[in-house]
């Protein structure tokens, strides 16, 4: 009975302390957390043989599944160009004079979801994520930045694993961190249109000649996350 009062009395010892340490000054702990970042791709593979560089913007979401954010659901989507050209279409009646504007973008779109890990509580956090999902492959065109169309499009199962660090910039309430990150994108066999492969007419048509390869990258980004409370 001593043994066991000993026990319950360290315990209460334990329970008031804390309970003093308990009110609105602790921390308050993040929900989750968003971020957006500047993306830069490198092709490998098949893909390095046809696309020169990749690049554009990608944004995150993270569900903490804890309440120290250690494990996350990561949602991430993203932007990413693989080429452009810009043409100087004539303009019916003017005899020449005058022309519009005809840009083509070729880009990959992306939503992909999984399990993200942060480790340690730190300034300094390093995490890892996997994630799986669709990439949309598409050749658009507009006139002078309007009436645009889809020429060419395709689709392709997405995989993504990656890794980073997160440093904070600011905690309290509106927390942020600086985030760097790198991870290998795996899309698969998928047609698509590049820069290069859409030829004009004699008769004032274009064809489009699509290639068919793997369409894996590298991607290297610098961005920021800001914590939901």
């Amino acid at each position: 009975m001593r043994t066991v009062g000993l026990a319950l009395a360290i315990a209460l010892i334990g329970a008031s302390s804390g309970a003093a340490q308990a009110p609105g000054l602790r921390e308050v702990r993040s929900w989750g957390d968003f971020g957006f970042a500047v993306v830069g791709g490198v092709p490998v593979g098949q893909f390095a043989d046809l696309v020169t560089d990749v690049g554009g913007v990608n944004a995150d979401l993270n569900l903490h599944l804890d309440r120290h954010g250690a494990a996350s659901f990561r949602i991430d989507g993203s932007y990413l160009q693989y080429g452009n050209e810009r043409r100087l279409l004539p303009l019916a009646g003017s005899g020449g004079l005058l022309a519009v504007d005809m840009n083509t973008t070729f880009y990959v779109a992306a939503l992909r979801a999984g399990p993200q890990i942060v480790l340690g509580e730190g300034r300094i956090r390093p995490y890892g994520f996997g994630s799986i999902g669709v990439a949309y492959f598409a050749t658009q065109t507009s006139l002078d930045g309007c009436c645009g169309t889809t020429n060419y499009d395709d689709t392709a199962l997405s995989l993504a694993a990656g890794g980073g660090f997160r440093i904070d910039l600011s905690r309290g309430r509106h927390p942020a961190a600086l985030d760097l990150g790198a991870s290998y994108v795996q899309n698969g066999q998928v047609s698509y249109v590049r820069a290069g492969d859409i030829t004009a007419n004699s008769d004032g048509s274009f064809t489009l000649h699509p290639v068919r390869s793997d369409a894996n990258f590298v991607t290297l980004q610098v961005g920021l996350s800001f914590g939901l409370r």
